[in-house]
């Protein structure tokens, strides 16, 4: 899903080929982004009038590269993907990253929605991993994997605290500053 996010934000900038969002997401998640992720994502866009089929780039002696661009139900699925808070969506760490990432685009409130189902996933995590530390002390080696996930969950409890007072100030951007 936060690929889905991704691929419409590059849409947002302008119209793109395949290759170039491609590219686009690729440089913001750091990771590669598959042909097998990327054009099924963008036939389904398409297919439920998200995203259209704007032009054709020909160059001799290469394919021909349709060029597509949101439209304004993708703008708005783009938003509603965006504000999501879901508890098992958020649970999954590149899925709430890509959300904090894109906090200048909501409000105060979805934004501390957001931290609030994040917090509490990771209050319950850092349950289990306590509950696990009783049981460690006769692993020495799974009781440094439980010391390392409570200390990575206690680190990232603290980054949400630091963010929580940002994230109360209004936007500083909106979907309109993409058009």
């Amino acid at each position: 899903m936060y690929s889905d996010i991704v691929i419409l934000r590059g849409l947002l900038q302008g119209p793109r080929h395949g290759y170039d969002i491609k590219k686009y997401v690729e440089r913001v998640t750091g990771g590669l982004l598959n042909n097998n992720t990327l054009y099924p994502a963008l036939r389904k866009f398409e297919q439920r009038g998200e995203i259209r089929k704007v032009a054709e780039e020909t160059a001799p002696g290469r394919p021909a590269r349709t060029v597509y661009q949101i439209t304004e139900r993708g703008r708005n699925r783009f938003r509603a993907l965006l504000e999501m808070a879901d508890p098992l969506v958020l649970a999954k760490q590149e899925e709430f990253q890509v959300r904090v990432g894109h906090f200048d685009l909501m409000s105060p409130a979805t934004r501390m929605r957001i931290l609030e189902v994040r917090r509490d996933h990771l209050e319950n995590a850092l349950a289990v991993q306590e509950e696990l530390a009783s049981f460690s002390d006769r692993h020495p080696w799974g009781s440094r994997i439980v010391g390392f996930n409570g200390a990575q969950i206690r680190a990232e409890l603290s980054w949400l605290d630091e963010l929580a007072g940002p994230a109360k100030e209004a936007p500083n951007g909106s979907l309109d500053d993409n058009r």
